[in-house]
C-alpha cells in the first residue's frame, strides 16, 4: 500500500484531473430521504451539492450572480431545517446517504458563493 499523496495548487489539480464544472457528477436525489421542509431545495442540491471541493467551486465560479444569490437565500431561509437534519442522528455516521451528502455540500456552496 502506497502512502503517496500529491499536493498541488488547486488550479494544477483541476487541470491535471479534470476537476471542473463540466465534469461534475450527475446527482439524482430521492425526495423520500429528504426532510419535507427541504424537499423544495432538491434541484439546488442536485446542482450545487457536489462533494468535490474543486468541482463545486468551479460550478460556483461559472454561475451567475442572480442564481447564486437565489441559492444562498433559499438555503439561508431553511437554516433551522438544515441544522435539525445535518446535526441530527445521521451526522453520527458511519455512512451517509447521497441526499445527506448533497445537502451538506449545498450548504457549503451557499457559504462559499461570492455574491456582490
Amino acid at each position: 500500500m502506497s502512502d503517496f499523496f500529491e499536493v498541488l495548487p488547486a488550479g494544477a489539480m483541476r487541470a491535471k484531473y479534470g476537476l471542473t464544472a463540466e465534469s461534475r457528477p450527475t446527482i439524482v436525489l430521492d425526495a423520500a430521504k429528504v426532510p419535507a421542509a427541504l424537499r423544495r431545495l432538491i434541484p439546488l442540491a442536485e446542482r450545487f451539492g457536489v462533494s468535490d471541493d474543486l468541482i463545486r467551486l468551479d460550478i460556483l465560479a461559472k454561475s451567475g450572480a442572480d442564481e447564486l444569490a437565489a441559492m444562498r437565500e433559499a438555503v439561508q431561509s431553511q437554516d433551522d431545517a438544515f441544522d435539525e437534519w445535518l446535526a441530527g442522528t445521521e451526522a453520527d455516521g458511519p455512512s451517509f446517504s447521497d441526499e445527506y451528502v448533497a445537502f451538506s455540500c449545498l450548504r457549503m456552496a451557499a457559504d462559499e458563493a461570492r455574491v456582490p
